[in-house]
């Protein structure tokens, strides 16, 4: 295909300046990714639930009569949690309304309702992974980050688009011709190619899927002033099912809602009854699993239920049962974005394509810098250390981030494994661990030279990688069996990069084109 060489370089130019301006935050987002598709396995594994014989084992209906009977008045949110992987016994966490402390709760083995020592849901090690993955790893409140990563997705899209104009022109001859050799930028550039081209569908995906979660409320408030006449609420409202109005002494007990919703559905795997508690009733859902379909939230799906009758009245967020265009849509959404279906196979994959995404962002990065530095040699013979300082300090933060983010997630998660029973603030070690490993390794590439800072950082992201498969060994575990693999992997592949570094030319970065 013949594009005119200035359309091409225009294309480029868009691709480059947008790659550099968000490719950092894109690698943490990506790298991060890949590891909260284990983002279960990562909770069970630094904090293994509590053993059954701690408390009376039942089906939740004890445990469900026991706290509305010392808490009749209970407003708010209640989730009862069948035993499954995260729960040995079933487990109910109350969550008053503004914004109050939720309490876990349980039954002791003389059947008194009593308060449970567990993390709560927002301070886990697997919801630290999620919210660095949803922040880009800036240290901002998620509600600040949220709609700067929904720009940055926009951006990242547009770099896409622009990525495949320009390789068009060349895009059969090269697309496949995966050239290894002394010629390093050479190859870097073919792998650049490679996986832009060959992930092209994942990552427009994440790319659109990402915007619309993190400009969800820019959207909504449009919508809310230029489309719908009464309002984006009172429609959604009006169109919703009528929600059942039932007296909480007709309710069906916990087991017979989930055998009732097993009846009417039974592909779909029960986990947890939530129930939002209001002056008029409540709303029951039944949260559960089934991986054969896209499913509306990161994991699961949800059943609206009648809880006099155990009824499905609403299955729209239902997986595979929605009969609603848009709610497909949103199923579809969240599913593509979080790989909440086919089963371990698609997390599999859904982890190397994160993988593969984070070093598309690094290998671009390395390629600008290349050619900056050649742009700044023309007609002279410049070393290494007299690129100009812009590129000095891109090449540095280009290192001490990707690196730094690639040492500290594993090294924190391996902390958290020996260090979770005994502190009260799991979420604190997380953040003061990673953001100061990830700190000091940005700190070192700028004070010692991209040259210079290499190898050690390499070393040190293979060290915190191998800190995980080492603790897995020293305490087992099945939950730690994927993480462990996949940390033991990136530990190999970085200390051959740190290597190959030594071998191939001890002054270049790593991955660097030959200079």
């Amino acid at each position: 295909m013949s594009l005119k060489a200035q359309t091409v370089k225009d294309y480029l130019a868009v691709h480059t300046w947008v790659g550099i301006l968000c490719g950092l935050v894109l690698f943490v987002a990506f790298y991060a990714g890949a590891f909260s598709m284990l983002e279960s396995d990562i909770t069970r594994w630094t904090q293994p639930p509590a053993p059954a014989s701690s408390a009376i084992s039942d089906d939740g209906d004890a445990l469900a009569a026991a706290f509305f009977a010392t808490h009749p008045e209970a407003r708010g949110r209640v989730r009862l949690f069948w035993p499954g992987p995260d729960h040995a016994q079933p487990a109910l966490l109350h969550q008053p309304p503004g914004g109050a402390a939720a309490t876990w709760w349980q039954l002791a083995r003389d059947g008194q309702l009593r308060r449970a020592s567990r993390a709560d849901e927002a301070h886990t090690s697997g919801n630290f992974v999620d919210h660095l993955h949803r922040k880009g790893g800036l240290p901002i409140p998620l509600e600040v980050a949220e709609p700067l990563i929904g720009m940055v997705s926009l951006a990242y899209g547009l770099a896409l688009v622009s990525g495949i104009v320009v390789l068009l022109p060349s895009l059969v001859k090269d697309l496949f011709h995966l050239r290894l050799g002394a010629n390093l930028k050479r190859m870097w550039l073919d792998v650049h190619n490679l996986l832009g081209v060959a992930s092209l569908p994942f990552h427009l995906v994440i790319a659109f899927t990402a915007a619309v979660f993190g400009l969800h409320d820019f959207v909504y408030d449009a919508q809310d002033l230029f489309i719908y006449q009464d309002g984006l609420r009172a429609t959604v409202a009006r169109d919703s099912a009528p929600r059942p109005q039932v007296a909480r002494a007709d309710w069906l007990t916990p087991s017979a809602l989930r055998a009732r919703v097993q009846e009417q559905a039974p592909q779909f795997v029960p986990l947890a009854l939530d129930l939002r508690l209001q002056p008029g009733g409540a709303i029951a859902v039944v949260t559960g699993s089934d991986e054969r379909h896209f499913q509306r939230a990161s994991r699961y799906g949800l059943a609206f239920v009648n809880p006099g009758s155990g009824e499905i009245y609403d299955r729209s967020y239902l997986p595979g049962a929605s009969s609603h265009a848009s709610t497909a849509l949103i199923s579809s959404l969240f599913a593509l974005h979080f790989g909440s279906f086919g089963g371990d196979t698609v997390r599999v994959v859904y982890v190397l394509l994160g993988l593969s995404g984070a070093l598309l962002f690094y290998t671009g990065n390395l390629l600008w810098i290349e050619s900056r530095t050649r742009h700044a040699r023309r007609g002279q013979e410049t070393a290494p250390a007299q690129r100009p300082r812009h590129v000095r300090v891109v090449s540095a933060l280009t290192l001490g981030v990707c690196l730094g983010c690639a040492a500290a997630l594993p090294a924190t998660l391996a902390l958290a494994r020996w260090l979770a029973p005994w502190l009260p603030d799991l979420d604190a070690l997380h953040q003061g661990a990673y953001f100061g490993l990830f700190g000091a390794c940005v700190a070192w590439a700028l004070w010692r030279g991209t040259e210079r800072a290499a190898r050690p950082l390499l070393w040190l992201a293979a060290a915190g990688n191998a800190l995980v498969p080492l603790a897995a060994l020293l305490r087992p575990g099945a939950d730690g069996v994927l993480l462990g693999a996949t940390c033991a992997l990136l530990a190999l592949f970085f200390a051959w990069l740190g290597w190959r570094q030594r071998q191939v030319h001890p002054s270049l970065p790593p991955l660097a084109p030959e200079t």
